[in-house]
């Protein structure tokens, strides 16, 4: 699932966005898309939360224009797409500033729009693959997953222990292998989930990692031995 909103005062405007994005989804053979739109920014920024991965935002709005918006985001939100929508593209250099995607220019056309929706598909595809989002009291958290050392749960709590610190979020460690997918975690007891590329030590039943000693579990211990080996490309 895709999750997209569009920002703008135009009413037209939203409902040839709102087209484009089910032509889009279409095309790809009925790809997952949630749109909500928003008739200005400050109905975007009332109560915000870090959940769209792409934000068309219009720059020229009443109140709070779509760079000021644009900033508000940035505090909480590092993570989602920006593309600004304007009638003037040399308003849109002020995008960078806030580190947006692109911009397209009024009246949107679908080779534009098709143009900057691959690229956003693109970047998100590239932070999955190496990155894991998450959402902390309100805020967002964008970690490389070389940083995260382990993984511990602990009364429907998870909290990810890397070199940045530690976070915390609610969940399950079922969910959090879905989310470390990409990287080389493993179990090695029922509370702890390690990133095997980042044990400096195996000694008995405990395993080294994050300057903390981690106790493997009987049944884990081999699968554990075997994969620390092949990190190391076979030298332990």
């Amino acid at each position: 699932m895709v999750a997209v909103a569009v920002v703008d005062d135009d009413a037209e405007a939203r409902a040839r966005l709102r087209g484009y994005l089910a032509r889009f989804a279409e095309g790809r053979d009925g790809m997952a898309l949630s749109v909500d739109e928003f008739p200005s920014a400050v109905a975007l920024l009332h109560h915000y939360q870090p959940t769209y991965d792409i934000i068309f935002l219009d720059i020229e709005m009443d109140e709070v224009d779509g760079i000021k918006a644009a900033q508000v985001i940035r505090e909480t939100d590092p993570a989602t797409i920006l593309v600004f929508v304007t009638n003037m593209a040399q308003l849109a250099i002020k995008g960078y500033e806030v580190e947006a995607l692109d911009f397209v220019v009024k009246p949107v056309d679908y080779y534009s729009f098709d143009m900057v929706m691959r690229k956003a598909l693109l970047r998100m595809d590239r932070r999955r693959q190496s990155t894991v989002r998450l959402v902390t009291r309100g805020a967002v958290q964008v970690l490389p997953i070389s940083h995260i050392d382990y993984v511990e749960v602990q009364n429907h709590y998870i909290t990810y222990h890397t070199t940045d610190g530690d976070f915390t979020v609610k969940g399950t460690l079922a969910q959090a292998e879905d989310a470390l997918a990409q990287g080389n975690f493993m179990r090695c007891n029922r509370w702890y989930l390690v990133n095997i590329d980042n044990i400096t030590g195996l000694d008995g039943n405990l395993v080294t990692v994050g300057g903390r000693s981690i106790e493997v579990s009987r049944s884990k211990k081999q699968e554990i031995l075997r994969a620390v080996t092949a990190s190391m490309g076979g030298a332990l």
